[in-house]
């Protein structure tokens, strides 16, 4: 039998198994591939300006607009919800030059390439004036800038002016779509349809299904669909601002109309106006005639308000409502009496001639009855004074 000695001789002697080889690591802090694409496929992005940006989105807080200062920006996330664990894994950064429209993709392989990652993509904000993404404002940028801060980068990201393209597209599409997401838009406004593209809510487990296998082939549906996704938000600037400059242009009455009520809300009152003159001619004709009429009333342009509200009767256009807003303006305004009392009665009696009141309905006639009250007495003053 063997000593101790001799048996720790023995093991300290043996062959140590082979080790396996260490994977070769790639000497770049992260994974960033270029797509180049000529400025002729962004439906005329050089041809933006501050006006017509501004009047796409009234709340555009920049004070200049230089294309190719833009930086159009989208993430791929771990997670749709934006809690403190989600990450943006992959970022598509696009940007304009002499070349014409360039879009870095940068992924992060493993967690610990996050910051280099987040620094890069610090240095593209930098050289730009604004930022331009779909849903940005409420995900995009204030993920990043909390990434940002966990990852002691000092910038921050959500104070630059910023395009976000989901709420301008809404104000134009959103009555004709419903639907307004970038690939809807894609399809149904600048005729680009999407194939085999990888819905968003699968994206976070395709980052985890590669995180496990390290198989970055599983991230190319991801890598490609966010490509489309920057190039769009270029295209989509383009045709946007194109929409604000000859709204006329419009096929669609639904569309033009929501131009039409953009440009009010911005203050463009004239242009807002020739739209919703062009729509008196539509299927949208009530609702165009109703914000005609009381763009003229807030102007206090009563002669151009009184004759709107006539056309609408004339036409059976917006039930009650002309109506009503002649018998303020006669009431208020003309102090005609007999003549406010008689688009009273108009009202009521056509309030009374509706087959089923709603609950709606029921207000809407007790609230001309009480006004006629009002007007009968008014009148019976009037005539015991003279």
């Amino acid at each position: 039998m063997r000593s101790l000695r001799e048996r720790l001789a023995a093991v300290t002697s043996s062959p140590k198994p082979a080790q396996s080889a260490p994977k070769p690591q790639s000497a770049e802090p992260f994974y960033c591939k270029e797509h180049l694409f000529p400025l002729s496929e962004l439906c005329g992005i050089e041809n933006t300006t501050l006006e017509a940006v501004k009047a796409c989105d009234p709340a555009f807080a920049g004070t200049s607009w230089d294309y190719r200062r833009l930086l159009f920006l989208d993430t791929e996330t771990t997670g749709l919800s934006g809690g403190a664990g989600t990450l943006a894994f992959e970022i598509g950064a696009g940007f304009i030059d002499e070349r014409g429209m360039v879009i870095r993709q940068y992924v992060m392989r493993d967690y610990h390439e996050e910051a280099a990652m987040l620094a890069e993509i610090a240095k593209l904000f930098e050289r730009c004036d604004a930022v331009v993404s779909f849903n940005g404002k409420t995900f995009d940028l204030p993920l990043l800038e909390s990434r940002m801060v966990m990852n002691r980068i000092r910038l921050k990201v959500t104070q630059y002016p910023h395009l976000d393209l989901l709420h301008a597209a809404r104000r134009v599409y959103k009555l004709r779509l419903k639907r307004c997401n970038l690939a809807s838009l894609e399809e149904a406004v600048l005729g680009q349809g999407r194939e085999d593209d990888l819905p968003g809510s699968q994206v976070p487990q395709r980052y985890f299904d590669y995180i496990k296998t390290r198989e970055f082939a599983l991230l190319a549906d991801v890598l490609r669909h966010n490509l489309q996704d920057v190039k769009s938000l270029a295209m989509l600037t383009g045709h946007l601002c194109s929409v604000y400059r000859e709204p006329e242009r419009l096929e669609h009455a639904e569309d033009l109309f929501g131009v039409g009520r953009t440009l009010m809300r911005g203050g463009h009152t004239d242009r807002a106006r020739a739209c919703f003159k062009i729509l008196g001619h539509s299927t949208l004709s009530p609702q165009a005639h109703m914000h005609l009429a009381s763009s003229y009333k807030k102007e206090r342009e009563w002669q151009d308000a009184v004759s709107t509200y006539q056309a609408m009767i004339a036409r059976g256009e917006g039930g009650t409502w002309p109506y009503v807003e002649l018998a303020k303006y006669y009431e208020h305004i003309a102090r005609d009496i007999p003549r406010a009392l008689r688009c009273a009665n108009g009202a009521l009696t056509l309030c009374l001639n509706m087959a089923m009141l709603t609950g709606e309905d029921e207000r809407e006639l007790t609230a001309i009855r009480r006004r006629i009250e009002r007007l009968r007495r008014k009148q019976s003053s009037a005539t015991k004074t003279t």
